[in-house]
């Protein structure tokens, strides 16, 4: 079971995984032993899947692209096989198998720095999966605003996560190494790092400290299974007439003041609206549902409410 000082221990983590024990400790009023006897708890229960960083490829010059496959006749083995030059793909940042409650069923997020490069991963994407597609949908990200952490501790201000216009920030190759190393696991230690860099720990800090500071890192966290802590995440994709603009802003504002919001992306494409929510049961999702719908009113045109089974990568 997670209790209300577990939420507010993986709260405190959300705002940087790599913070001192003591620090958290200190944030939750608990000692310093049990803090960490409840973090290796919440790990090996798989509470906590992993940790990563959140990067700010706009800073980098890099546009969002979310890229939905409607597939037929596959399994997860074989999804699998036909992913493993996808993802190795380094504008690729994401993949994840979406439950059969969804219309798509596997979900690839892609940044770049040129249009004509997407167009170049898509047709590659599209041409693996040939076989198998029933349709695919896709759309560009043109802001967004992400909120890890309000549902687990109300009473603390939580970081957000905010992505906009590109800019055009250059990185060493050395720093997309430890970029790389960060998002497969963004709590090793500053030695290790080192060590599989095959350079000094003073270099490791520095470099940390720049991509921080230059907000290239917006955040180390961990991925929690929600699920395991008492909520369910609903995700909709939404396609509005556009002469509804404002009120698109008006859920957005909405969105920055309801703690229950993990994620709202404004879009260009068929799809222009993306947003993801926190609920406790079904009567807390057919209120935040109600609270939507007359926000957008009539503009809603088409909608798909997205599931995911399981993350590739």
């Amino acid at each position: 079971m997670v209790d209300d000082k577990d939420k507010e221990i993986l709260f405190e983590l959300l705002q940087d995984c790599r913070q001192p024990l003591s620090k958290v400790s200190k944030a939750v009023r608990f000692p310093q032993q049990t803090v960490s006897y409840r973090i290796k708890k919440l790990e090996k229960d798989k509470v906590i899947k992993k940790y990563t960083i959140n990067i700010n490829y706009p800073k980098l010059g890099y546009s969002r692209h979310s890229l939905y496959l409607d597939l037929m006749h596959i399994g997860a083995e074989e999804v699998d096989s036909y992913l493993k030059g996808i993802t190795d793909i380094k504008e690729v940042s994401c993949c994840y198998m979406l439950h059969d409650i969804s219309q798509w069923k596997l979900y690839i997020s892609v940044w770049t720095k040129s249009i004509s490069r997407y167009d170049e991963i898509q047709t590659k994407i599209v041409s693996k999966f040939r076989k198998h597609i029933k349709n695919y949908l896709s759309f560009q990200s043109v802001k967004s605003w992400t909120y890890f952490a309000r549902r687990l501790n109300t009473k603390k201000h939580s970081l957000i996560d905010i992505k906009g216009d590109p800019e055009n920030f250059n990185l060493k190759d050395s720093d997309w190494k430890l970029i790389n190393k960060l998002k497969k696991n963004s709590k090793k230690s500053v030695l290790e790092l080192a060590k599989e860099l095959k350079t000094s720990a003073n270099t490791i800090i520095r470099r940390i400290k720049f991509l921080k500071d230059n907000k290239i890192i917006e955040r180390f966290y961990p991925i929690i299974d929600m699920n395991k802590v008492g909520f369910k995440e609903y995700t909709f994709i939404s396609r509005i007439d556009p002469a509804y603009h404002k009120n698109i802003e008006a859920l957005i504002d909405y969105a920055k003041k309801d703690p229950r919001f993990v994620i709202v992306i404004k879009a260009v494409g068929y799809i222009n609206l993306y947003y993801a929510f926190l609920a406790k049961n079904n009567d807390e999702l057919k209120e935040i549902k109600s609270k939507i719908e007359k926000i957008l009113g009539k503009g809603v045109l088409e909608e798909h409410r997205i599931e995911v089974e399981d993350m590739i990568s």
